[in-house]
């Protein structure tokens, strides 16, 4: 298949909405790596490079710079960031309230009447 109709089959997938969602060129860091370059920290939480550098430059999250010119991120710092910004889900939260108040009430606060 020359270059054009390549092109073309491209273009038509895309329109009819039937472009293969091919991720297979998505290279993740390997899972023992300590130290993530930003391509593979944008690569394993599935965001752009500017993402992981607007997140450094806010320092929102920690990362260092060896040398003074390559930013790595530590793998663990990076997915403790993950894990803080979780949102729970309402059935959760609830039964954090319950939790909550069955811990709080004070002896005699609801005791019954005599």
């Amino acid at each position: 298949m020359n270059e054009l109709a390549e092109i073309k089959k491209i273009l038509a997938d895309f329109v009819s909405g039937t472009a293969s969602n091919d991720t297979s060129n998505v290279n993740l860091p390997p899972s023992g790596k300590e130290y993530l370059t930003v391509d593979e920290a944008a690569a394993l939480i599935g965001s752009k490079r500017s993402y992981i550098y607007k997140l450094t430059h806010e320092k929102r999250i920690s990362f260092t710079k060896p040398g003074g010119n390559r930013v790595l991120i530590k793998r663990s710092d990076l997915l403790e960031w993950i894990e803080a910004n979780r949102i729970k889900s309402q059935k959760v939260v609830q039964n954090d309230v319950e939790q909550f108040m069955k811990n709080s009430r004070r002896p005699g606060r609801n005791a019954p009447k005599r």
